[in-house]
């Protein structure tokens, strides 16, 4: 048994001691509980345990869907995984709920972990949600434990394990929600945009849109860096209609927290949509780009880019709101004020 807390220094993080409990034990089962799950979530624990995980580890997840923080997003990517089955605690009750407020709030981030030949087992909790920040990035804390007997399982793990095997007993399978809380959650946030007006004396000082799902364009190994933009997203960047047979809209400059300043091309795309190549974001503290919202604020001849949970771009920048668009696949972009 050990303690452990994210260090830069030693990339030790919440998502780097699963794997680590994972190989020691040569994990046939998998069991995650948390309290919400994001798609950045899902893209790094996807990128730290590897392309093998999920056609060789049958794995059930356990999630919240308090206040709706967990994205329907990441829980339907999930669930398309190979080997996964996915539910949600008090899922009936809470999809119905006003604000989807919980009757008892979920709130673990525990990871339990089994090899049935061998009878080992491993535990990992901490303070890391099934977030980007929460798996890496965030100041987290934690521990983990593995037991090779059955004495060492009774007396370190299995207070844990059967508890969180009764919840799953008695939680929802998401496809008996999954449409509901996706449509729910889609009203509810709708409202909140359509409260949200521009004010025309109010200058825009920058703009953002959410970047969904990110294709791994660079290799199944590494995080994606493009993403796909509405018909007329340019204008935000300062281009007109291209003339001629050319793609290539244009150049930007992008500064960020970390890391040099980058210049990238902006593309259009053959599915009437154009292609925005970002800074490589393991580069410039990023991490990935999936399911966060990218945020653009004009600096100098560029701009400054950050990128942004959907929860934390929310309490940061919903009163800044302002002309809010959506695109076909559900993305939401907009302006700032």
């Amino acid at each position: 048994m050990s303690g452990f807390a994210h260090d830069i220094v030693s990339g030790t993080t919440t998502l780097s001691e699963i794997v680590r409990v994972k190989n020691s034990i040569a994990a046939s089962n998998f069991y995650g509980c948390f309290a919400y799950a994001t798609q950045s979530g899902f893209r790094a624990f996807d990128l730290g345990v590897g392309s093998n995980f999920w056609s060789e580890t049958p794995s059930r997840w356990l999630f919240g869907i308090d206040y709706g923080r967990t994205d329907p997003r990441a829980l339907k990517a999930i669930a398309e995984a190979e080997n996964t089955e996915v539910r949600i605690f008090d899922g009936m009750a809470v999809v119905k709920r006003p604000g989807f407020k919980p009757r008892r709030d979920f709130h673990p981030k525990v990871a339990l972990l089994e090899n049935v030949a061998s009878g080992s087992h491993g535990l990992v909790l901490g303070s890391g949600n099934f977030s980007y920040n929460g798996l890496r990035r965030s100041v987290e804390a934690g521990a983990a434990i593995v037991a090779t007997d059955a004495i060492e399982y009774g007396q370190l793990i299995e207070p844990v394990s059967s508890v969180f095997s009764g919840l799953w007993d008695d939680a929802c399978p998401l496809i008996d929600i999954a449409d509901e809380y996706e449509a729910r959650h889609r009203e509810l946030t709708t409202a909140k945009d359509m409260r949200q007006t521009a004010n025309s004396k109010v200058p825009v000082t920058g703009f953002w849109i959410e970047a969904g799902y990110v294709t791994k364009n660079r290799g199944p190994d590494k995080p994606g860096n493009q993403i796909f933009a509405p018909n007329g997203f340019r204008r935000f960047f300062g281009f007109k209609k291209n003339k001629g047979n050319s793609t290539l809209i244009g150049q930007i400059t992008f500064e960020t927290e970390t890391g040099p300043n980058v210049t990238k091309n902006y593309r259009e795309n053959d599915n009437a949509m154009e292609k925005l190549t970002l800074p490589m974001p393991e580069d410039h503290g990023f991490g990935v780009y999936d399911g966060k919202v990218l945020v653009f604020e004009p600096k100098g001849k560029g701009f400054l880019l950050s990128a942004i949970e959907l929860d934390d771009f929310e309490l940061a920048f919903r009163h800044r709101l302002a002309n809010v668009g959506v695109m076909s696949q559900g993305r939401r972009f907009g302006e700032l004020v």
